[in-house]
């Protein structure tokens, strides 16, 4: 039912159950009521509630607080474009989901430096991160290398992060010793510094390691 789309707030209950361990609400009209009744999903560790076509606003920061409150075990989540979301929503993720190893919040606009640091803090597995057109500085990006999981993570996309600078691609590349992807294409900010960094960083890498790399030099 999820894949085609066809859940709603109302008939959520029909495909919850105890054991639930992966749910894909990504072409669903679904609202925080939807995520109101997870509260016994305790072994849920994946869900989806990107928004694909257009920007969605019936997900809010309280929804996603209490979705992280009754499935601590998630750590895999994706939240791209839902616009109402606030950097309440990824301090309450990163504080009671300690397994958080994927997250996208690429195009929820309202997020700053205060997500990074939580996330720095508290998600010492985090090996996947979209924060793509997101109020970020460089600051926030300090923060989240300074956490334990700038060993771990392998993927980082922060395209469309206007206020970031060359500093970030430089903290990156120096901090994150298992980073593979790297995606920052419109960030006018970012220079040919960084191409140049970058290419230093593939020449230490065995047999180009880097398995992705997309950016805007400006």
């Amino acid at each position: 039912m999820s894949k085609r789309g066809l859940i709603t707030d109302d008939n959520i209950d029909k495909v919850l159950y105890s054991r639930l361990m992966s749910l894909d609400l990504s072409i669903s009209q679904v609202s925080d009521a939807c995520l109101f009744k997870l509260s016994n999903m305790k072994q849920l560790y994946k869900i989806d509630l990107n928004s694909f076509k257009e920007a969605n606003e019936t997900i809010t920061s309280t929804g996603i607080m209490r979705l992280s409150e009754s499935c601590p075990n998630l750590q895999i989540v994706y939240l791209r474009r839902n616009i109402k979301l606030t950097d309440d929503a990824i301090v309450a993720l990163s504080k009671n989901c300690p397994r958080l190893r994927e997250l996208n919040v690429g195009g929820c606009m309202l997020l700053t430096d205060v997500s990074l640091r939580a996330l720095g803090e508290y998600s010492h597995h985090l090996k996947s991160l979209n924060i793509t057109s997101t109020q970020v500085t460089d600051s926030g990006v300090y923060c989240l290398c300074q956490g334990l999981c700038a060993q771990v993570l392998t993927e980082i996309d922060i395209s469309g992060c206007r206020s970031l600078t060359d500093d970030t691609v430089e903290l990156l590349i120096m901090m994150c010793p298992m980073i593979r992807i790297l995606l920052f294409a419109r960030c006018p900010n970012i220079t040919e510094k960084s191409r140049v960094a970058l290419e230093e960083k593939l020449e230490m890498l065995e047999g180009g390691k880097m398995k992705q790399i997309s950016w805007t030099i400006y």
